[in-house]
């Protein structure tokens, strides 16, 4: 289905927290994530391994395994909190309105059902169509998603095809029922660079065909450069950084943000080697006090032993970050979006 784009946020997660708790401690996998999507619009999500990219995602989808709960926030979605759904009701959107393409297709696809019986279920299951029309159906998307001789494919089994035709499948199951929100994870992870290309070309036209809003996650910033009109840059289940694509490109703020631009190799620029981001990221099990990236940051300050907040630091620009929009340390009351006491506060807190 499609909606019509009144300007109200599509989805809108205020202060999501997801936990684990495991044998050795919490596990805050997701520490007070906030951020939208406006409906037709792509979110490109960013960020290492182990940044909550990714049980950001599954928590939307209500699909958190135990030891892991949604333990506050909100997921508003069409005026719905999804966390409080019941279950019935959450089936309903899982899948319909809102469908995910996983990051490793053979994981994800059935081993022992055809393609195309395994999308004719989802069509069943979520559209009431069924028998020989579901499975036509599924041919189509199959010939949607630009899979040479469908008819044929939809007989075989996941193994007998390519990653890239894998990950077609995937996307044509996940658009089958026509979905508002389409929540694409790493889906181009395990792909050589051609079928990449080809994968987030397909990706942007099914989304302009479909008029739907997609959530992108990755590691890779040169997808979300590529597919994204607004980013959200994550570090150890925080939001360090949220923009348009060009403020975040052009104007970076974060010094994570920064770091993460200068590794990716440009053409034409000689180097002898490529730019890192110097340690690792902090334990999630005892995570440091302050700011979580002032151990790797080259712009470590006292008063980043007091975490920062997310602020504005333009408009539609937020940084979790001590540093002035100019980049300079902050003296009491010039802290970008806050005010003289939080600052004040804040460095007698590190003196102390």
């Amino acid at each position: 289905m499609t909606r019509q784009d009144d300007g109200t946020p599509l989805l809108a997660i205020k202060n999501l927290q997801t936990h684990f708790a495991t044998a050795d401690g919490l596990v805050k996998a997701v520490d007070g994530v906030s951020f939208s999507i406006r409906n037709g619009a792509t979110l490109g999500v960013v960020g290492e391994s182990g940044c909550g990219k990714s049980v950001t995602a599954l928590s939307v989808m209500r699909l958190i395994e135990r030891p892991g709960r949604v333990v506050g926030g909100e997921i508003l979605f069409d005026g719905k909190n999804l966390v409080d759904l019941p279950d019935d009701e959450m089936r309903e959107v899982r899948g319909n309105a809102i469908s995910m393409i996983f990051q490793e297709p053979m994981t994800s696809l059935n081993p022992v059902f055809t393609c195309g019986s395994q999308i004719a279920e989802a069509i069943s299951t979520h559209g009431g169509i069924t028998g020989d029309e579901a499975h036509k159906r599924a041919i189509e998307m199959l010939t949607q998603v630009g899979i040479p001789d469908a008819a044929r494919r939809a007989g075989e089994y996941p193994h007998q095809l390519s990653g890239g035709m894998r990950q077609r499948v995937m996307i044509a199951m996940a658009l089958s029922t026509n979905p508002d929100l389409l929540i694409a994870d790493e889906p181009t992870t395990a792909l050589d660079v051609t079928i990449q290309a080809q994968i987030l070309e397909l990706m942007k036209a099914l989304r302009e065909r479909n008029r739907m809003a997609i959530m992108l996650i990755t590691h890779d910033l040169g997808v979300i450069a590529e597919m994204a009109d607004d980013v959200v840059v994550m570090y150890a289940g925080k939001v360090v950084e949220q923009s348009d694509i060009l403020t975040v490109y052009e104007h970076p703020h974060h010094p994570y943000t920064h770091g993460l631009l200068a590794s990716i190799p440009r053409l034409g620029e000689k180097r002898e080697r490529l730019e890192v981001i110097k340690g690792v990221v902090p334990n999630p099990l005892n995570l440091p006090a302050g700011c979580l990236f002032r151990r790797r940051c080259p712009n470590a300050m006292p008063i980043c032993e007091v975490a920062p907040p997310l602020q504005e630091i333009a408009p539609g620009h937020l940084s979790r970050c001590w540093l002035t929009p100019a980049g300079d340390p902050p003296s009491v009351g010039e802290a970008p979006g806050t005010d003289a006491a939080l600052v004040a506060a804040a460095a007698l807190s590190v003196e102390q």
